[in-house]
């Protein structure tokens, strides 16, 4: 295996609490739980109209601002984080090891917080497309102090985050993107927060609910949240990696190993009208991380109504968002966009990062990228 890096992080704050009885909506729905958790974003997120989007494309257009999650580091991770790093630490482990490409938000997102609660974090990258973008993902992991270690390629990942999880103590393994039916629960939890959100008049109930969909708990968990709180509206989930990753075979065993970990965890409901999702395969183009002119239209268009989007994930989202918001078809309804890209400023980390002092295997994508000479 090759040599791993790690730069040790600054010293944090006190971890957040271990909390035991499930996150706060759903405990809230169904009594105590048995869902230990770690608080670890800025919760509600806001909600946010797009006016200019809507005045040119005919749809109401909203925004679902999990750009804002976490002060530390943002998008759709955190929640996920708090359940999968909470069983982590109800368990007493003291590292977990995931796995990503080089500019795996997923990835970063573990590293970040999983040194934040006091564990030891290891991630398996691999290699994809080169942007800058990538590249300050990559330097950032290693500022945030998670060991690295490389693989070339996506398919031998598993294997390798399997064989650094059996060689460290008490580690334990995060599944590619946080998706698992226990990552599925913290988008159940954001969609019933999108539901309070409805009540309290802050928007009106979406009809349609746009978001990216990579290993696809994201989606699955806002479909099955929205079921639960009543809310008819149907999840459009835009494909952003091949077809053998994001699939409706894979939407439906998340969806149903989510309502099989709820019920286990104390929860009772009675069966409602499902809530509708569809994969959107239009914005792919040629790869997961090959941007795209839509995407990079798309991330000029949003930037114009305040939000930094990027062309690997939320470009794409959003190049599909806005087709949809301008179908003749949709003209008058409401139409949300889910932001999953982080807004948290990583100047900080990447400035802190020495690029050679990476594994060697990183440093042709770090020459590649300009970063190393």
């Amino acid at each position: 295996m090759p040599a791993p890096s790690r730069q040790p992080a600054p010293p944090a704050a006190a971890p957040p609490a271990l909390e035991r009885r499930g996150p706060p909506r759903l405990r809230a729905r169904f009594g105590d739980l048995d869902l230990p958790h770690v608080a670890l974003g800025a919760f509600p997120t806001p909600v946010e109209p797009l006016e200019g989007l809507s005045r040119a494309l005919g749809a109401e257009c909203w925004v679902k601002r999990d750009d804002r999650a976490g002060a530390r580091y943002g998008g759709n991770k955190v929640r996920k984080l708090e359940l999968l790093l909470g069983r982590a630490l109800a368990r007493g482990r003291r590292g977990v090891v995931t796995i990503g490409a080089y500019g795996s938000h997923h990835a970063l997102a573990t590293a970040i917080y999983g040194r934040a609660v006091g564990l030891d974090v290891s991630l398996v990258l691999y290699p994809q497309p080169i942007t800058a973008h990538v590249l300050d993902d990559l330097l950032a992991d290693h500022a945030a102090g998670a060991r690295l270690v490389w693989t070339p390629h996506a398919a031998l990942a598993p294997l390798v985050a399997e064989v650094v999880a059996r060689c460290a103590p008490a580690t334990e393994v995060v599944p590619p993107g946080g998706s698992s039916a226990l990552g599925t629960l913290g988008h159940v939890e954001g969609a019933l927060e999108l539901a309070d959100q409805v009540a309290a008049g802050l928007l009106p109930a979406p009809d349609v609910v746009v978001v990216a969909a990579g290993t696809c708990g994201t989606a699955a968990g806002i479909a099955l949240g929205l079921e639960l709180a009543g809310l008819p509206a149907r999840v459009v989930a835009v494909r952003v990696v091949p077809a053998a990753v994001t699939n409706a075979w894979l939407l439906r065993r998340l969806d149903l190993t989510a309502r099989r970990l709820l019920r286990r965890a104390g929860a009772r409901w009675r069966r409602g009208r499902r809530a509708t999702v569809e994969l959107d395969p239009h914005e792919l183009g040629g790869g997961y991380g090959v941007d795209t002119p839509a995407a990079r239209a798309a991330c000029e268009r949003l930037a114009a109504e305040g939000l930094e989007l990027e062309t690997t994930y939320t470009g794409k989202a959003a190049a599909a968002f806005l087709r949809l918001a301008g179908d003749p078809a949709l003209r008058g309804r409401r139409v949300l966009f889910w932001h999953t890209f982080s807004s948290a400023d990583l100047a900080p980390l990447v400035t802190a990062a020495d690029p050679a002092a990476l594994p060697a295997r990183f440093h042709p994508a770090l020459r590649e990228g300009g970063r190393l000479v």
